[in-house]
């Protein structure tokens, strides 16, 4: 996973769990909640999208990945970025992989 990737995935996070929390008192327990909130979810999209770019490039199935995709969707935190980075992750792998509009649709559709 590259480095823009992970950036973003960090970046996002830290953001949601920020703006969920922002109705409690900004103690030091609120800040440490955050922070451990936000750290566990990182390392969680860390480890799926890892494991899902390692089976992508493995068995190179679009309806795999599409599944897997759109289990990642349903990860608390996940956003329009984090899954617009992802998927320009995966066309680096391979450039022919490209997505109909029905399924980028689904994949792209968040509750704000």
């Amino acid at each position: 996973m590259n480095k823009f990737l992970s950036d973003t995935i960090e970046k996002e996070l830290k953001a949601f769990y920020f703006k969920a929390f922002r109705r409690r008192s900004k103690n030091l327990e609120t800040l440490d909640l955050i922070k451990e909130c936000y750290l566990d979810q990182i390392d969680l999209f860390n480890d799926y999208l890892e494991q899902l770019l390692k089976s992508f490039k493995e068995k190179r199935s679009k309806n795999l990945l599409l599944e897997d995709l759109i289990k990642f969707k349903n990860f608390e935190g996940c956003n329009k970025k984090i899954m617009k980075s992802v998927v320009s992750e995966i066309k680096k792998i391979d450039e022919s992989v490209d997505f109909e509009s029905n399924e980028t649709k689904d994949l792209f559709e968040f509750d704000d």
